[in-house]
């Protein structure tokens, strides 16, 4: 390897976020392992209430795995936040925001990302702050998020994109983290890379998707329209209800802050109208929504963050 600082010391580092899925884990920690150029140290953050996990890092007997038990469930917002200020803390240049369940695609992912890094780097306005396998943009006007069409993904080698959500390979620059940007842990669950990454962006740095990868996904899958973008909807799925919850009270709060007033109004004009919408799947899908489109809107007004509990009365309660 010859990027930029790849030959000293604490150059990547890795935390992969968990909860109770010890199995599944221990894949992606060989994943990330096996790629072409692995990260040095690989930090666990373990949100679990049982001992399962730390009885699996104990059993793996590896020098360059690492582990912290937060003690609670504190989402994947308050498990990236631990994540990022310990890898800092400990000297690495380049960090990667991992979920148990979302390994890198390939095993020369990383390899990729990187070489794309030192190879391009150059060509932007800003600092690299963060750069992923997948991205999307904010409508500051109307709140929506899109993926990138063909086109768009045409034009550079690297892209700018306002967020890498979750499970894409987000890989953050530590100095990102020096400048006290962090992941909201009030958030818990939904949206938290958003909102990590307009703070990133605010703060001078550029937020980029590597091209090659995503288009070679959309030839295999035979989306060859310079138009095409994928879209996706779990709408009538009750199994993504508390998705939904976490999705819609979250944005409430990042338009407020960012003061996208206008996104807001679209947002709270598209739940209410949601609420509704859902009793076109079923009376008991129908009511279920509409409760947790609500509570979400009222867990905002009454600044309720965190893991909800509303949420989970709702989500048991029959019909």
């Amino acid at each position: 390897m010859n990027y930029k600082g790849a030959n000293k010391t604490k150059y990547f580092g890795a935390f992969i976020m968990t909860y109770e899925r010890s199995e599944i884990l221990k894949c992606t920690i060989q994943n990330l392992k096996n790629q072409s150029f692995p990260p040095e140290y690989i930090l666990i953050i373990d949100n679990s209430e049982t001992e399962n996990t730390e009885n699996l890092i104990k059993k793996l007997e590896d020098p360059n795995l690492g582990y912290y038990r937060v003690g609670y469930n504190s989402g994947p917002a308050g498990a990236a936040k631990f994540g990022l200020e310990k890898l800092v803390s400990q000297g690495f240049e380049w960090i990667y925001w991992g979920d148990d369940d979302n390994p890198p695609k390939n095993n020369t992912f990383f390899e990729h990302l990187f070489s794309k890094m030192e190879r391009h780097s150059n060509e932007l306005e800003y600092p690299i702050g963060v750069i992923g396998g997948r991205g999307g943009n904010l409508n500051k006007i109307t709140g929506r998020i899109r993926s990138l069409n063909n086109k768009q993904l045409k034009k550079a080698s690297l892209v700018g994109v306002d967020y890498v959500p979750g499970g894409h390979t987000m890989i953050v620059n530590s100095q990102v983290v020096k400048n006290k940007i962090l992941p909201d842990e009030k958030l818990f669950f939904g949206f938290e890379e958003l909102d990590f990454c307009l703070r990133v962006q605010n703060n001078g740095f550029s937020i980029v998707i590597d091209t090659e990868e995503w288009i070679k996904d959309h030839v295999e899958a035979g989306n060859l329209s310079p138009e095409y973008r994928w879209r996706g909807s779990s709408f009538g799925n009750p199994e993504t209800l508390w998705r939904s919850y976490y999705s819609t009270r979250n944005l409430f709060l990042l338009y407020r802050d960012n003061k996208f007033f206008m996104a807001f109004t679209f947002l709270f004009f598209k739940t209410v109208l949601k609420s509704i919408a859902g009793f076109r799947h079923g009376l008991s899908y129908g009511k279920q929504n509409f409760r947790v489109q609500w509570q979400a809107i009222i867990d905002f007004l009454l600044g309720d963050f965190g893991k909800s509990k509303n949420l989970e009365f709702i989500l048991h309660k029959r019909g």
